[in-house]
């Protein structure tokens, strides 16, 4: 159970609260839960929102690079509530089950291409280690260029501050696709 409703356009919410929430109806269709949290902050909740769309549809990254990336940070953050709805669209990306076994377990990286190690150990890096060693910021400049790197980069962040929303509000929910090691 949340510590607080999900707002809507509706008069028991501020005027703020109200255009954000018409922002997410208008640009998404809905109002998804971290950003529909987010807007009790006003305006941060649709541009949130917006910065979550560009990097999940309009990036250089694939889908499946995408939502490997916020798996990882689904990961690190231990948010059940990302995982179980960002697994599964990686699944339907083309990220297989042993691979996000592998993120869930934060095990050994054998048997992953090359592509899905480079993401999972920088993901690793930048998120649990928290030191980005130099070289594996090179190998992802190099395999996906400035934008690319800062496109993961900036995929992860929004994805761990989607997290701290829902942890805050207290809106998680049980249950794992895979399970916790």
């Amino acid at each position: 159970m949340s510590r607080l409703p999900l707002p809507a356009d509706s008069p028991e919410f501020s005027d703020e609260t109200r255009a954000a929430v018409r922002h997410l109806n208008a640009t998404r269709g809905k109002v998804p839960a971290p950003s529909g949290f987010l807007t009790y902050a006003g305006k941060a909740g649709a541009l949130m929102s917006d910065l979550v769309e560009h990097l999940r549809y309009h990036t250089t990254l694939n889908d499946a690079e995408t939502e490997l990336a916020i798996c990882l940070a689904a990961r690190s953050a231990n948010s059940d509530y990302i995982w179980n709805s960002h697994a599964k669209l990686a699944l339907k990306a083309g990220v297989t089950e042993a691979t996000l076994g592998i993120v869930d377990k934060r095990a050994p990286l054998d048997g992953l291409s090359a592509d899905e190690a480079l993401i999972i150990r920088f993901g690793r890096e930048l998120l649990d280690s928290q030191n980005l060693s130099d070289a594996t910021f090179e190998a992802v400049r190099r395999r996906y260029g400035e934008k690319g790197l800062m496109e993961l980069t900036a995929t992860m962040g929004a994805y761990l501050m989607n997290a701290a929303v829902l942890r805050t509000v207290g809106h998680e929910s049980p249950g794992r696709l895979l399970s916790k090691s």
